[in-house]
C-alpha cells in the first residue's frame, strides 16, 4: 500500500521550517531589520523580530528590492500551520460524511499517478519528462508536499489559474466595438495570481477601479460589461456570491425568493457607474504642416492637382486612424455623483411605481462597519461584499475552488448555491470558514484542498449525475479541460512553454492614446503607422521583448534541446532542427504558447475551442468537457498533432541521442503518460520497434496522445 500524504503533523513540520527562517531585512533608508517572515497581508510584511519575538508590520513599498521578491514568492508559507488544521478540518468533514452513509475512501494514489494529477491541478500541464524522472526516481519523503510547493510558486500555476478566471470573469482580448485591447487588464491579473494577492483585496480593486485601462488595468473588469450595466450586476451575483438572480431583473423570479425589486435595490450600488465617457480629444500636428511632410516624404507636389488629391486622401486616413484611436478613450471607468437607480417603465408590482428611486440594499445580511457617509455606493458595495462576516462570499470562492481539485462543488450548481439544500452542509460550512482564516489566500487554500485525504485518493470511476448526492472518497474523474490539454502538448513541443507571454500593453495602449502630444509631422506619422501596422501576434514576446514571429533560438546555444549534437557528425544541430520545428508550426498558425497566452477566446478553428474553451459571451463557466467528433480528428490528424510528431519537437530532441528503442520508448511513456510503459504493453513494444522504420516513434507518440489516459485526471 502506497503511504498516504504526509500527515498534518509532518506538513507543518516541513512547511514550518521554511516560514520562520530569520532574515535581515533591508528599508529604503538602508536600515536591518532582523527577524523571520510570517506574510504578507494589505500590502504590509508581518515579521517576528529576533530580539523579543514581537510581531511587526512593515510596508512591503518601503522595503528594498531583494526583500520585496522574497517577499513575493514565500508569502504562501507563511501559513503552514493555518494550512495544517484546514486539511484536519475539512478530513474531519469529509470523514463524517462517508461515515454516516457506510461509505469508505477510495484508493490511495500511486506516485506517478500522483504527479500527473498534481501537475495538471496546479500547473495546469502534465510534467515533462525531467520532471517526471526526477520525481518518480526520488527517494525522498517528503517529495510530494515538495512539489507542491513548487509548483504553487511557478509561473505556471499562475498560467493555469488565470484561465479559470478569465473563465469566471468571461474575459476577452478585446472590448466590441472599438479597437481598444484588454492585454492590461489580462496582464494585471496574472500579476496579482503570481504574487498571490488575497482574493478580498483582488475583488475590491477590480469593483472600486476607476480610470483608463492605460491609467488602471483593473477597470478591464467593468469594462468588460460596458453599456450592460443590469446585466453586470447579474453576473456579479454569480461570480462573486454564487446567487444566480438574473429572472428578477425582468420580474420576480418564479422558482426563488427573489423579486424585481430587490435586484433594483441591489443595482442601486452601481447606479453611479459608468463606463463610457468623453472621448479624449484627439491631437494632430497643423494640418498644413503635416501636408508639407507629406508631400516632402512622398515626393509629392502640392500644386499638381492629382498630387494634392493624394496628400489629402493620405492626411484623410491619419485623421480616421486618429478617430478610432480617440474612440478607444471613451472607455473609462468613472463615477456619476448624484445618479440614482430608478425603476424600470413597465414596473408592475405594488412595492414601486415606474421611474421611482431606489436606495442600495444588499440581498444577504446587511452592511456593517463601513462608514457609509464618507464613501459612495460602489465603495460601500466593495466593503460589504469582501467582508469576512459576508459568508457567502467566502462560501462561493472556497466551494468553487473544492470544485476545481474535486471536479464538483460541495453544493451544485456552482452559481447558485443553496446551503439548506446541500447533503455536505458541514463540508461546505468547514469550507467557507477556513478561506475566511486563510485571508483569502488561493494558494494556501489549494494548497489545504491537495493534501487532504480525499483529494490523495483515485478518481471515483462511476459517473454521478449533478441531482446525486457525492460524498467525496476521492475526486470525479475528469476530462481535461481545453486549456490543460493545448499546454500538456505545448510542453511536449518546446523546452519551455512558458518562453513566450503576453506583454503588458503599454506598447500598444501608448500608440492609441490619442491625448498624447502628437510631437513633430515625422513623430505623429511614425506613430500612426506603428499602429496601423500593429499585428495582435506582436504582443506575445520573449523575455528579452522579441515577439514569437520573430524569435530564433540564438546561435551556437541550444535552448529548444537537452541533447547536443547527433551522433552523426553530417547530422543537423538541437537548434537546427527546432527551428525547422518552428518554421512548422508557423505555417499552420500554430502559436506555441501556453493558452493564457493566445487570444481570448481562441478562434472557433482553433485547438482550443474544439475542446470546449467557452465564447465569453453571456454565461460564466460556459467551457465544456463533453467529448466530441473535431475532437478526436484534432488528435488523430489535425495541426498540432501533426507538428508535435515531428523530429524537432522537444520529445524527439529528448529521444535523439539514446541508443537504445526501449530508452527512446520509456521517454515516450514518461513524457505522455508520466509513467513507464508496463508487461503486456513492453512486449508490444518490443514486436513494433523490431519490426518498425523511422517513423515507428512517431506513431507511437500518436498513438499515445489518443489514450483515454492521456485526455483525464485519475
Amino acid at each position: 500500500m502506497y503511504l498516504r500524504i504526509l500527515s498534518v503533523l509532518g506538513l507543518v513540520t516541513l512547511l514550518s521550517l521554511q516560514s520562520v527562517s530569520a532574515r535581515t531585512w533591508v528599508n529604503s533608508t538602508g536600515q536591518p531589520i532582523k527577524g523571520g517572515f510570517l506574510e504578507l497581508r494589505n500590502g504590509s510584511v508581518r515579521i517576528r523580530l529576533d530580539a523579543d519575538g514581537k510581531v511587526v508590520s512593515v510596508p512591503l513599498k518601503v522595503l528594498s528590492k531583494a526583500d520585496q521578491e522574497f517577499v513575493r514568492k514565500r508569502a504562501m508559507t507563511g501559513k503552514a500551520d493555518l494550512v495544517a488544521l484546514a486539511v484536519k478540518r475539512i478530513d474531519a468533514a469529509v470523514d463524517a460524511g462517508l461515515e454516516k452513509q457506510k461509505l469508505n475512501y477510495n484508493e490511495n494514489l500511486n506516485d506517478h499517478m500522483y504527479l500527473r494529477r498534481i501537475y495538471l491541478d496546479l500547473a495546469g500541464r502534465i510534467p515533462n519528462y525531467d520532471e517526471a524522472k526526477e520525481f518518480l526516481d526520488s527517494r525522498n519523503r517528503n517529495k510530494r508536499q515538495e512539489l507542491v510547493i513548487k509548483l504553487l510558486k511557478s509561473w505556471d500555476y499562475a498560467s493555469h489559474n488565470y484561465n479559470h478566471l478569465a473563465e469566471l470573469l468571461r474575459v476577452k482580448t478585446t472590448f466590441p466595438g472599438t479597437v481598444l485591447r484588454n492585454d492590461s487588464f489580462i496582464y494585471w491579473l496574472k500579476e496579482q495570481i503570481h504574487t498571490n494577492t488575497p482574493w478580498d483585496e483582488l475583488v475590491r480593486e477590480m469593483v472600486t477601479a476607476e480610470g483608463r485601462i492605460w491609467d488602471n488595468p483593473a477597470v478591464g473588469y467593468h469594462l468588460r460589461d460596458n453599456g450592460m450595466k443590469l446585466d453586470h450586476v447579474a453576473f456579479m451575483g454569480k461570480v462573486f456570491l454564487g446567487t444566480n438572480i438574473t429572472c428578477a431583473q425582468c420580474h420576480d423570479d418564479p422558482f426563488s425568493d427573489w423579486t424585481q425589486y430587490q435586484y433594483y435595490e441591489f443595482s442601486a450600488y452601481l447606479a453611479d457607474l459608468e463606463t463610457k465617457g468623453k472621448a479624449q480629444k484627439a491631437k494632430m500636428p497643423n494640418k498644413k504642416e503635416l501636408e508639407t511632410y507629406i508631400a516632402t516624404t512622398q515626393k509629392l507636389d502640392p500644386k499638381n492637382e492629382e498630387q494634392k488629391s493624394k496628400i489629402n486622401n493620405i492626411v484623410g486616413r491619419y485623421q480616421r486612424s486618429l478617430q478610432d484611436m480617440s474612440r478607444a478613450s471613451e472607455l473609462a471607468v468613472h463615477t456619476v455623483a448624484n445618479r440614482s437607480m430608478r425603476l424600470p417603465d413597465n414596473y408592475q408590482y405594488e412595492d414601486g411605481f415606474p421611474r421611482d428611486k431606489v436606495a442600495p440594499w444588499v440581498i444577504f445580511g446587511k452592511e456593517t462597519g463601513t462608514a457609509a457617509a464618507a464613501l459612495n455606493p460602489r465603495q460601500r458595495l466593495a466593503v460589504w461584499l469582501t467582508s469576512s462576516k459576508n459568508e457567502r462570499f467566502a462560501m462561493n470562492i472556497a466551494n468553487r475552488m473544492w470544485s476545481r481539485y474535486m471536479g464538483r462543488g460541495a453544493i451544485e450548481p456552482l452559481h447558485d448555491i443553496n446551503p439548506e439544500n446541500t447533503l455536505n452542509a458541514d463540508l461546505l460550512k468547514v469550507l467557507g470558514e477556513e478561506m475566511v482564516t486563510l485571508n483569502f489566500d488561493l494558494k494556501a487554500f489549494a494548497w489545504a484542498v491537495v493534501n487532504t485525504k480525499a483529494y490523495n485518493r483515485l478518481a471515483t470511476r462511476k459517473k454521478i449525475n449533478v441531482t446525486e448526492p457525492y460524498y467525496f472518497p476521492g475526486p470525479l474523474l475528469r476530462r481535461m479541460s481545453s486549456e490543460q490539454v493545448w499546454d500538456s502538448l505545448i510542453t511536449l513541443m518546446v523546452e519551455e512553454p512558458n518562453q513566450f507571454r503576453l506583454d503588458s500593453g503599454d506598447r500598444y495602449n501608448r500608440l492609441i492614446n490619442a491625448s498624447q502630444s502628437p510631437g513633430s509631422p515625422k513623430e505623429f506619422v511614425t506613430r500612426v503607422d506603428e499602429y496601423n501596422k500593429f499585428k495582435p501576434v506582436q504582443t506575445l514576446v520573449n523575455a528579452k521583448g522579441v515577439s514569437i514571429v520573430n524569435a530564433k533560438p540564438p546561435k551556437g546555444e541550444k535552448p529548444f534541446g537537452q541533447n547536443a549534437l547527433s551522433r552523426k557528425p553530417t547530422g543537423p544541430t538541437d537548434e537546427e532542427m527546432m527551428m525547422a520545428f518552428m518554421e512548422a508550426a508557423k505555417k499552420r498558425k500554430l502559436l506555441l504558447a501556453r493558452a493564457s497566452e493566445l487570444p481570448q477566446p481562441s478562434d472557433p478553428a482553433h485547438f482550443l475551442s474544439k475542446f470546449g474553451q467557452s465564447d465569453r459571451t453571456f454565461v460564466i463557466n460556459a467551457s465544456s468537457l463533453d467529448g466530441s467528433v473535431p475532437q478526436v480528428m484534432e488528435l488523430m490528424n489535425g495541426y498540432a498533432t501533426e507538428i508535435l510528431t515531428q523530429p524537432g519537437s522537444k520529445i524527439f530532441l529528448e529521444m535523439k541521442n539514446l541508443r537504445s528503442n526501449f530508452e527512446k520508448a520509456d521517454v515516450a511513456f514518461m513524457s505522455i503518460l508520466s509513467r513507464r510503459a508496463i508487461g503486456s504493453e513492453q512486449h508490444l513494444l518490443d514486436r513494433a520497434l523490431r519490426a518498425g522504420g523511422p517513423e515507428v516513434f512517431s506513431d507511437l507518440i500518436w498513438a499515445l496522445l489518443n489514450t483515454p489516459e492521456f485526455l483525464f485526471v485519475k
